[in-house]
This record gives structure tokens, sequence and C-alpha cells, in this order.
């Protein structure tokens, strides 16, 4: 069977450099996942914690989220540590379509994919730091068993019994023999690094998973993700068009910045002028 995994979305992130505009690219993200799931024909999308921030959720936020996974496929949601699972969370406000299942409890609780395929899954119902939900976890039926979940030790999987394990929190991509760590789809620092992306997992009869990454990153495409300097450090471009009403200052105003080596300087207004025009 075919899964798409992903994690660490952080809508309504927090990061200083997340203006409108790049708060809308991660929406646009989100967006470009659903359309790759259809598009791949997968069993199921995966998401392994963090799809936004509880703290800085805009109102807007839990109508985008039902819209988006009103689609053809079953979706499973692992809430994170950022996204964790209460009676104030989104997860609770929303009205899911019925392909939406959203795992609720603080331990691994099983959901059969299709017949001899199990998923586990687990949430954070609370604020706090990340758990290990493998601690102490093991398998107790037959067939391929998976697991979903945000923030566990990679290295509990092999004595588990699980198969394989579907991880988030870690923001660096990790693929190994029994867990996959997707890293977040679209960078939210210019310093992340490794080839991030939507996950297609394939699950082999035996349990092994075979694994293709592809790009969806908005904001990337965009030229949104600029690079910082200790001089420089990342643009709020969104603040910037906020701030200045005639185009032609933000371009003095970076021409003249002495900070800015020239190579930093042609990406800073390559972005923050792309910025201005789809405002």
């Amino acid at each position: 069977m075919k899964l798409l995994l992903f994690a660490d979305l952080h809508l309504d992130t927090q990061f200083a450099s997340a203006g409108p505009a790049r708060r809308q690219a991660l929406r646009d993200t989100l967006g470009r996942i659903v359309n790759l799931a259809e598009e791949s024909h997968v069993d199921a999308v995966l998401c392994a914690g963090d799809l936004y921030e509880h703290d800085r959720c805009s109102p807007s936020t839990a109508s985008f989220l039902q819209s988006a996974f009103d689609c053809s496929l079953p979706v499973f949601l692992a809430p994170g540590n950022d996204d964790w699972y209460g009676a104030e969370s989104v997860y609770q406000q929303v009205d899911w379509t019925p392909n939406v299942h959203v795992f609720s409890a603080g331990c691994l609780t099983p959901v059969e994919l299709v017949d001899g395929v199990t998923l586990w899954g687990a949430a954070h119902v609370g604020p706090g730091p990340t758990r290990d939900f493998l601690d102490g976890f093991a398998v107790n039926r037959s067939g391929v068993n998976l697991a979903l979940c945000h923030g566990s030790a990679p290295e509990d999987v092999a004595i588990t019994g699980l198969d394989h394990a579907f991880l988030g929190h870690v923001h660096t991509p990790e693929h190994a023999a029994h867990y996959t760590f997707p890293g977040n789809p679209d960078p939210l620092t210019s310093d992340e690094t490794g080839e991030r992306g939507a996950v297609l997992c394939t699950v082999n009869e035996d349990g092994t998973v075979s694994r293709e990454v592809f790009d969806v990153s908005a904001a990337r495409s965009l030229g949104l993700v600029a690079e910082a300097s200790d001089a420089f450090p990342l643009l709020d471009f969104d603040s910037v068009a906020a701030e200045r009403t005639v185009r032609g200052q933000f371009v003095r105003d970076v021409l003249a910045d002495p900070s800015l080596d020239t190579a930093l300087r042609g990406r800073v207004l390559s972005a923050g002028l792309r910025a201005l025009e789809e405002r």
C-alpha cells in the first residue's frame, strides 16, 4: 500500500520571517500535499504532528483545515506538542469530514488500514515537551504494524514489534530501516538542510518501506525563504511591504544597507520585490 507522510508544517508559525505571504505559502504547501496524494492515488495521508501552532492559531485556521482535508482519501492526524489535542484545540473545533481520523489518546491505539495492516497512532493531549510513545509499548497483533506519532525515540522501534514508525518533531529528514522522519515540508528558517518534503511511502507485504520525497514547498518556489547573516537577519518582507507605501523605498533601503554583500543584497531584493508584487 502507498501512504503519503508529512509532519511539522507549523501553520501560524512563530518564526520571525513569517509575514502574511509566508503564512499563506504554508497553507498552499498543505494544498500541494493533498493534491499530490490524490494524483498519486495513495491509500491514506499521514501527518505526524505540529500541523499548526496552538498558541498562535488564527481564527481561520480551523475552517481552512476542514476544507483542506475534505478530500477523497483517508487522512490520519497525530497531534504533536505544538498542536496538542484538547478541549480548546482546533482538532475538537472542526467538524471533520468522515475521511479524517484524529488520534486523541495519549497512548498508541490501533486503526486497521486494510486487512493485515494496522496503524497505531497517539496524540499529545496537552502542552509540554515531546513524549516517547514507544517506551513500554509492544505490538499485540499479527500482520504489518505501523506507528504514527510525534517525538518518539526511533531506537525504540525495533524492540516494540512495529515494522515501521512514521515520526514527527525532528525537522531534519531521516530515513532509516524502521522509521521515517520526513522533516518539515516547507523550511521555516534558511539554515534547515536535507531533502525535505512529502514522503511517498510504499509499504511492502513484509513490512519494509520504500520512500520517495517530493518537494511541495510553496514558500521556496516563491522565493520567500531568504538566507540570513548575523548582520542582516531574515527579513519579514510583509512588514516591509506594510510600512513602505512606495515600492522604490524598499529598493533604496536595501541598496543603502552597508552590511549586505552583493550576493545577499541580490537575494533580498529578489525575494522582497516578489513578495511586494504578490500583495
